[in-house]
């Protein structure tokens, strides 16, 4: 969630956004300069998806609003202790 949060932060005309990928789904958002979103969902064994769109209202607030949702709603009894390797919390409960 932390790396999602970056690259949501970052995110600005011209630049991209990507969650995922290496062996698996990857999903990108690119900003484009007239406020047009490229949204493309990749399975590099499947299909590629790509999507044009222009949101409405402030999108990225309700971005960054579901993002906090998914913290509050998700447990943490996973940790990520190196990008991409995942552990069980010392702290979880059992």
């Amino acid at each position: 969630m932390d790396s999602w949060e970056q690259e949501l932060s970052s995110l600005v005309p011209g630049r991209t956004a990507s969650i995922g990928g290496d062996r698996g789904l990857s999903l990108d958002i690119h900003v484009h300069e007239d406020d047009w979103l490229s949204i493309q969902v990749s399975d590099p064994d499947r299909v590629t998806t790509i999507l044009g769109t222009r949101p409405r209202g402030d999108w990225m607030a309700e971005q960054r609003e579901r993002l906090e949702q998914v913290r509050q709603t998700w447990p943490r009894e996973v940790i990520e202790t190196t990008p991409g390797t995942y552990e069980w919390s010392p702290n979880r409960r059992r």
